[in-house]
């Protein structure tokens, strides 16, 4: 109780952790030596024997502040201020008065004023997500359909090679309108040598397409992870990325053969990508089947478009899906590996509702993807980044009513 009291009195992105505990005659004992803002509640007298050890205790790095109640010993409590006055942020003992619940919520609102004015760094909070205006509706999905995804999802990992992993997906419009499900996908792991991302959207025409998304991306990252063996080489990074189109292949098929269905239903695209630090540069291995794309950036802001929107041949007003090719054709002709040698400093895949409000790339790619995800994202600590990417792909923008994901690879 008294924790939660001083917690609902601080900032919620406050830093440091709170604990309270019931002390013994010899609690000096026990001063930590961590960094320490210490508030001692007295409700008795103390015992001899603490005097020199907390003068010793004290200084820059450990603070301590007194409240009580009437029944402290005066000569405790005169002693004990004559040795914290000096300190940041001087404060006399704070007398409980009430000794009820009202007693100990006031002194919690003190201490919690002490805190504030303390130097301690509070990490910044990122920006909310912007609620859908009044002429669009905000429906929530069908929480009890067998296949239910949830409307929104995020993820942040830390990764290989100093790189941090921070992925999320939201519903468009459209969807939220209708009350209807989110039909992106995304997922993202790491190994002790490998950052993985996986990059799903599910044909807005298929009635199990975001079954087909998180099929086809759980499937991939699975794999893939499971490929690199204990000393990778450069061609296992190829290999890895074979394997997490056969994987997500393998996913959709099994579930349609289970049930009986026709794979059409289960229409998704797909984009991996593997990525191997190196001492300078990287080898990045990908895959990439229907829209959406996949982009980089190096540390001297060169861009690179690794891949395009992926259009059906012989209808360029369609897209192509995972299910709508051989899982040979897709391996032979939408697999690639890079080597760069210099540092990728930003690495995105994205579904089309993204990419598509990015064009031309040439004149919005730059400021408008990767400088915004520095300044609006990659700024935060990794905790709050997947809060800072759902609010930076939940924007307004006339006529973009599609779901929007997006998978972020950025050097810390």
């Amino acid at each position: 109780m008294v924790t939660a009291m001083l917690e609902s009195r601080l900032p919620p992105t406050f830093p440091q952790g709170i604990e309270s505990r019931v002390l013994t005659d010899r609690w000096y004992e026990t001063l930590p030596r961590a960094e320490t803002v210490l508030f001692l509640f007295l409700t008795r007298p103390l015992t001899d024997g603490w005097q020199d050890v907390v003068k010793a205790w004290l200084g820059p790095t450990h603070r301590l502040y007194l409240m009580h109640t009437d029944a402290a010993d005066g000569r405790d409590l005169r002693l004990l201020a004559q040795l914290t006055e000096p300190q940041p942020v001087p404060r006399a003992p704070y007398r409980i008065v009430q000794l009820n619940a009202t007693g100990l919520d006031r002194a919690a609102e003190w201490a919690g004023g002490v805190l504030r004015k303390l130097d301690i760094e509070v990490e910044p909070e990122p920006p909310p997500v912007k609620i859908t205006p009044t002429r669009w509706r905000n429906l929530p999905s069908n929480r009890n359909d067998a296949f239910a995804y949830p409307d929104q999802l995020t993820s942040a990992i830390a990764g290989a090679g100093g790189y941090a992993l921070t992925a999320a997906s939201i519903r468009g419009k459209s969807h939220a309108h209708a009350g209807t499900f989110r039909d992106d996908a995304t997922a993202v792991t790491a190994t002790q040598y490998w950052n993985i991302m996986a990059v799903g959207d599910g044909a807005g025409t298929a009635p199990l397409a975001r079954v087909g998304s998180n099929l086809a991306v759980n499937g991939a990252i699975t794999a893939m992870r499971a490929a690199m063996p204990a000393l990778p080489s450069a061609e296992d990074v190829g290999k890895a990325i074979h394997a997490g189109l056969r994987g997500a292949y393998d996913a959709i098929r099994t579930f349609a053969k289970d049930r009986s269905i026709d794979m059409n239903n289960l229409h998704t695209t797909l984009q991996l990508l593997i990525q191997w630090p190196q001492n300078r540069g990287c080898i990045l291995g990908l895959a990439h089947v229907g829209d959406g794309i996949i982009a980089a950036e190096t540390t001297d802001r060169k861009y690179y478009l690794l891949t395009e929107p992926d259009t059906d041949p012989e209808d360029s007003g369609r897209t192509l899906f995972l299910t709508s090719g051989s899982l040979r054709r897709w391996m032979e002709e939408r697999t690639h590996v890079y080597q760069f040698d210099e540092p990728l400093d930003i690495v995105a895949l994205m579904t089309d509702g993204i990419s598509s409000d990015l064009e031309p790339y040439d004149d919005l790619l730059h400021n408008n993807l990767f400088e915004a995800l520095r300044q609006r994202v990659l700024c935060y600590p990794l905790k709050q980044r997947e809060q800072a990417l759902l609010a930076f792909i939940s924007y307004e923008r006339r006529g973009s009513f599609d779901d929007r994901t997006l998978a972020v690879l950025a050097r810390e």
